[in-house]
């Protein structure tokens, strides 16, 4: 089964996800991407514009494999995407995936925020107002 996990920055989508998910399942996060990039004891979520450059081509490459792997195989597969824009939701559809919104509330994310490195707050808030936003 193909899991898409979604909802805006803060709101616990990869908690969900390592609540939910089985041994031997393929998950597939960013933050944990970028955070296999660097030798560096960063916050998880604090990494260099040149990581998260990486990461992003990195992760559209796994996501599409596992896409094609979860199709095929009894192995879940957990793809962790923020907002899905509509040319992901239609391949999303098209592989039959099971969408979760993860939403706790603006103002829960943004409590969140407050909590993480202070190079984050402002990329990140922009994400959670554009998430909000588009709702």
């Amino acid at each position: 089964m193909i899991r898409v996990i979604s909802g805006p920055p803060c709101a616990g989508k990869s908690t969900f996800v390592t609540e939910n998910a089985l041994p031997g399942d393929i998950v597939i996060d960013m933050d944990l991407i970028a955070s296999a990039m660097v030798v560096d004891d960063i916050e998880v979520h604090d990494y260099s514009d040149e990581v998260r450059q990486i990461a992003r081509s990195a992760r559209k490459v796994a996501v599409k494999e596992a896409l094609r792997i979860g199709q095929i195989s009894r192995r879940n597969v957990w793809i962790v995407h923020t907002q899905p824009d509509a040319e992901w939701s239609r391949i999303y559809r098209m592989h039959n995936a099971r969408v979760t919104v993860v939403d706790p509330g603006r103002d829960e994310c943004l409590r969140r925020l407050a909590d993480r490195p202070s190079s984050q707050h402002v990329r990140t808030k922009r994400v959670i107002d554009d998430f909000y936003a588009r709702r």
